[in-house]
């Protein structure tokens, strides 16, 4: 078992995860590899793996065809620096759960460098979940 896997189920276990947190876990994880303009193999494979781990109940859209829906938008929330509206319309749906920070800090260190911006990502995060 992965770290990520552990922190998905630590997830399952104190509350599941629905839908809505499951798009708002993708939306932010992508916003997250994106925003040092680098996405490196280790970055990869960890996303990977939280997307495979990653419980998914709609059946109008596949997981993989909303990831590619966030990447173009969460493009365009940095381009044009909207970052905070961006992560408004998917915070409230991660309850205020730290473990989910958790599951975001490791996306962020997986390639061993935490650069400022996905450091910031996470501090806007945690502070709109409180």
């Amino acid at each position: 078992m992965t770290m990520f896997t552990d922190i998905l189920l630590l997830l399952e276990k104190t509350e599941p995860v629905d839908q809505v947190k499951s798009e708002a876990i993708i939306a932010i994880m992508t916003l997250l590899y994106q925003v040092d303009g680098k996405f490196r193999i280790q970055e990869q494979e960890a996303f990977d793996r939280v997307m495979e781990d990653l419980p998914w109940h709609d059946k109008g859209i596949s997981k993989e065809a909303f990831h590619r829906s966030q990447i173009t938008k969460s493009l365009n929330a940095l381009e044009q620096n909207s970052i905070a509206d961006y992560l408004q319309e998917f915070v409230p749906a991660l309850r205020s759960d730290g473990k989910v920070l958790a599951l975001f800090r490791n996306l962020a260190n997986a390639d061993g460098d935490l650069h400022p911006k996905e450091a910031e990502i996470i501090r806007q995060v945690a502070t709109m979940m409180v």
